[in-house]
C-alpha cells in the first residue's frame, strides 16, 4: 500500500506536498498538476504525464460542464477551416 502523510490546507486553500513525494515525482516550482475529485478522494497527476485518453476525458468533462455539444464543436471547426482557406486564397 502507498505510504501516506497528513498535510494541512491553509486558509487560502493551499497545500504543501511532502518533500519525499516531490523528489520521487521530480516536481519543481514550475510543475503543473491536474487535480480531480473522485468521490471522497482528491487525485493529482503531473500534467506532462497525461495520456491522450486523460486529456480527452478532461476536455469531455469541461465541454459537458459548459454545455458544449459535439455538433457545436464540429461547426466551429468547419468555420475555422473556411476562415483559413479564405486567408490562404488572399495570400496566394
Amino acid at each position: 500500500m502507498a505510504e501516506g502523510e497528513i498535510i494541512k490546507v491553509t486558509s487560502k486553500g493551499q497545500v504543501t506536498l511532502p518533500a519525499k513525494i516531490r523528489r520521487r515525482l521530480a516536481l519543481g516550482d514550475s510543475s503543473h498538476l491536474y487535480v480531480v475529485q473522485t468521490g471522497g478522494l482528491i487525485v493529482m497527476k503531473k500534467v506532462d504525464e497525461l495520456s491522450l485518453d486523460d486529456i480527452s476525458t478532461i476536455l469531455e468533462a469541461l465541454a459537458e460542464e459548459k454545455g458544449i455539444t459535439r455538433e457545436m464543436l464540429d461547426q466551429e471547426i468547419e468555420a475555422a477551416r473556411e476562415h483559413l482557406t479564405a486567408e490562404r486564397r488572399v495570400e496566394a
